[in-house]
């Protein structure tokens, strides 16, 4: 009996040898059954994380009757079109609306993983993998939000920049930037190289522009603006790094703190300081960007710039984002995952052998890593911590403080990733030659 489990075991072994874990077959393996397991715990674990999409199936219908104007007016108005795709694809009934929005999610996925693939490079395969163990990480909520659509689309745009087509890069990120606001802030990262920065400029603006003029002329000036004007109003989100403070005192009895779904859908925290913290916050958006601007001057200047360099500006520009911002929704981790992996590609395109090869590529584990524990972070607060966290409920005195220590955690994680990927670009832009890392 013994000899036959050794056997069995030496065979086993063998047959691990075998694989290459960085071969086609093992890593659309991987892909299939991480996907299918994240349906597969969706539909058994978390059924209620689906309300996003329910939210977007009713208004989607409630636009059919009384039009774009007041539909979901924190969005951006070509988000309705992708919507309204769903509604007719699953013939306005609420169960086909979510299998196909699911779906077109889904697709979207696969397109990264595979454009990462083709990219090839040494860390081709290691783009690949840390796509799909980042969106396994992100959990079902991944499909359940459009933002992996920006996060796609900022991805492909990097990948297609060194693949020498900036008229398609600058077109991938207008249509983000019409999609969510922020990728309108990753057009000068496109533009690194002097003498190629007209190609990405002109395909940013006119695809930016003609999706603008078409949102105009179907819904009105109102609804064009109104997702600057929404979130301009919004109070301190309970996940925000700057709520992080008031949710600890809320969690371990330091003060009178509640939490309540505001006029914005989101849970908001009120009590003892928040509006200081919330001012903070305020002053520190415009902070960011001007830093930003000031970024963005300094890296136009030189004329040695490579992909990775402009991955990892884009990387710092999302991060801003979200640490700057008075809301931090769980959807926007994913906003991390695309230029994150395009990055880890770009790297491996580059000469090994070149000035701060492997202070770069030492510094994108650094990132990759904390990456995937925030995000393993988000999804412990959500879906499977939150309900403890902002409700009062028989489970709330028990679980909310581990919870937010967890939340706590994943917003320290955000601001350490946050000064290690500054001061990277402060590096590379510092360095005469532009190539290494000062």
């Amino acid at each position: 009996m013994s000899v036959n489990r050794q056997q069995l075991m030496e065979r086993a072994m063998r047959l691990f040898r075998s694989w290459d874990l960085a071969s086609a077959r093992t890593m659309s393996l991987v892909w299939v059954c991480t996907r299918v397991l994240l349906l597969f715990i969706w539909a058994l674990f978390t059924p209620e994380s689906q309300g996003d999409v329910v939210y977007y199936y009713e208004h989607i219908t409630a636009m059919h009757e009384r039009g774009p104007a007041q539909t979901m007016p924190e969005y951006p108005t070509p988000v309705l079109w992708l919507l309204d795709m769903c509604w007719y694809l699953g013939l306005g009934t609420q169960v086909g609306y979510v299998v196909w929005f699911v779906l077109a999610m889904l697709a979207c996925d696969a397109a990264l993983y595979r454009r990462l693939w083709l990219t090839g490079g040494r860390l081709g395969s290691q783009a690949a993998w840390f796509w799909t163990v980042f969106i396994t990480a992100i959990g079902p909520t991944v499909y359940l939000r459009f933002d992996i659509v920006t996060s796609v689309l900022t991805g492909w745009s990097l990948l297609w920049l060194a693949a020498n087509r900036p008229r398609t890069a600058g077109g991938l990120a207008g249509l983000g930037a019409a999609i969510k606001l922020w990728p309108a802030l990753l057009w000068p990262a496109l533009c690194g190289t002097r003498g190629r920065r007209a190609a990405p400029t002109l395909a940013f603006w006119f695809s930016g522009g003609v999706l603008g003029v078409a949102s105009f002329v179907w819904a009105g000036w109102d609804r064009l603006i109104s997702p600057l004007t929404w979130q301009s109003g919004r109070g301190l989100q309970v996940e925000s790094v700057w709520a992080t403070v008031p949710m600890l005192l809320r969690a371990f009895g330091g003060g009178d703190y509640t939490v309540a779904v505001s006029r914005y859908q989101a849970f908001e925290i009120f009590g003892p300081h928040v509006v200081n913290w919330s001012v903070i916050a305020s002053v520190a958006m415009p902070a960011g960007l001007i830093g930003l601007l000031i970024g963005y001057l300094w890296w136009l200047r030189g004329d040695q710039q490579t992909g990775f360099q402009a991955a990892i500006l884009v990387i710092a520009v999302v991060l801003m984002m979200i640490v700057t911002n008075k809301t931090f929704s769980p959807q926007y981790m994913i906003w991390l995952g695309g230029p994150t992996a395009a990055a880890i590609a770009l790297l491996g395109l580059e000469n090994r052998d070149s000035p701060g090869y492997l202070h770069r590529r030492s510094r994108i584990w650094m990132i990759l890593l904390m990456v995937l524990a925030a995000s393993l972070a988000t999804t412990m607060v959500f879906p499977i911590g939150y309900d403890p966290l902002v409700r009062d409920s028989p489970i709330s005195g028990t679980w909310r403080p581990v919870v937010t220590i967890v939340l706590a955690i994943r917003n320290m994680l955000i601001c350490a990733m946050t000064v290690l990927v500054a001061d990277t670009v402060l590096g590379f832009l510092r360095a005469p030659d532009r190539t290494g890392e000062g």
